[in-house]
């Protein structure tokens, strides 16, 4: 949903009035404040869902699908093609300090023109070797992807022949599954791609940062993109999906209020409920929680959330969170803050907008 600049005003005000009766409502400067921030709103996709912020907000992000994690770096095919050629030459020449082998298996991902994948010794200084890392990287659309899992051998491992020449028998620990994690890795590396923030796929498969990967909706996802206002960086907006996690109805966000409002009486906290409810979002039914207090900074700021699917969690409802911060920490704050960016008024009416986005992607699933 991109607004005009005339009805985000619009709406700003009526949802501000609309957030508590006890709100005064937006000064001209807040008007002014939150109309700039949001002039420019553009879609990202994250997951499986859409949600509209500023088209010039920095983003942070990661997904791990099957126990495989992914990784973003832009990079020219020139410089991957060297990394690669000296990553290779460091893990070929490198000795392990206890005598165990280093590199296990390396070559070309299959039909990957720009694909290399690695099993190494999981830490490449171990004092045993039963567990690998299964690596593997590809270049893409100006991107550099990496994909890593880690694996158990216990049955090619020389350290069991120093310890009664057997493998031991640790319950939940394979003997060996290198074999179908390789075989995972390199199918999701012969399928991922690069993707420019701004690219929203027509496909089903998951959005993670500068990439995709296509796939039917399936258990096992777990994603996160953070996105940080370029010149109000303690601003943010993060969101999670996984297909694995779920609360117990008890733990649902409404239904720890009590819980809630004592923790934020606390004199540390000095906090305090906005506003809470059942919200019905593009069809989401979900949970909404706006609290005040001091953050992590030890400044008075903002923490609003969103939740949905959390007793319902699965490929086709994956818990769902949406969180905006203002006045705390990310990866794109400096060290310190003073003082948060926004006003509340301002962090509500910005909120009520861009939650409002939150929708899923068409043919996403």
């Amino acid at each position: 949903m991109n607004l005009p600049r005339l009805a985000l005003i619009a709406l700003v005000i009526a949802l501000t009035a609309a957030c508590s009766k006890h709100a005064p409502p937006l000064t001209e400067q807040e008007k002014s404040t939150v109309s700039e921030i949001t002039a420019n709103l553009k879609p990202r996709c994250v997951g499986r869902y859409l949600v509209d912020v500023p088209d010039d907000a920095l983003s942070r992000g990661d997904l791990t699908v099957q126990g495989v994690t992914f990784e973003t770096k832009r990079m020219s095919v020139d410089e991957f093609v060297r990394e690669m050629s000296a990553y290779e030459a460091s893990l070929t020449a490198k000795k392990n300090m206890y005598g165990y082998q280093v590199l296990y298996d390396h070559g070309q991902v299959p039909n990957t023109p720009y694909g290399r994948y690695f099993v190494t010794l999981s830490d490449l200084d171990d004092t045993a070797d039963l567990t690998r890392a299964i690596e593997a990287y590809k270049w893409d659309a100006g991107y550099e992807i990496k994909l890593r899992i880690e694996a158990s051998d216990w049955v090619h491992s020389t350290y069991k022949l120093k310890v009664q020449n057997t493998p031991y028998a640790v319950p939940d620990i394979p003997i060996n599954d290198v074999p179908e994690k390789t075989r995972l890795v390199l199918n999701f590396a012969a399928s991922v791609r690069g993707r420019a923030d701004d690219e929203i796929p027509g496909e089903p498969g998951v959005c993670f940062k500068d990439g995709f990967l296509p796939r039917k909706a399936a258990v096992g996802e777990e994603v996160s993109v953070l996105f940080a206002l370029k010149d109000k960086t303690d601003v943010s907006f993060t969101l999670k999906t996984d297909t694995d996690l779920r609360e117990l109805p008890k733990d649902t966000l409404l239904n720890r209020l009590p819980e809630i409002r004592s923790e934020i009486k606390d004199p540390n906290t000095n906090g305090h409920i906005i506003r809470s409810g059942a919200v019905d979002v593009s069809s989401i039914k979900a949970e909404e929680l706006l609290l005040s207090g001091t953050t992590a900074a030890r400044i008075s700021g903002h923490n609003f959330t969103l939740q949905a699917n959390t007793v319902t969690s699965g490929a086709l409802t994956p818990y769902l969170v949406l969180n905006m911060d203002n006045g705390d920490f990310n990866s794109f704050t400096a060290d310190s803050l003073k003082k948060a960016s926004l006003t509340e008024n301002e962090a509500i009416a910005l909120w009520d907008i861009v939650s409002r986005t939150l929708r899923p992607r068409p043919n996403a699933f």
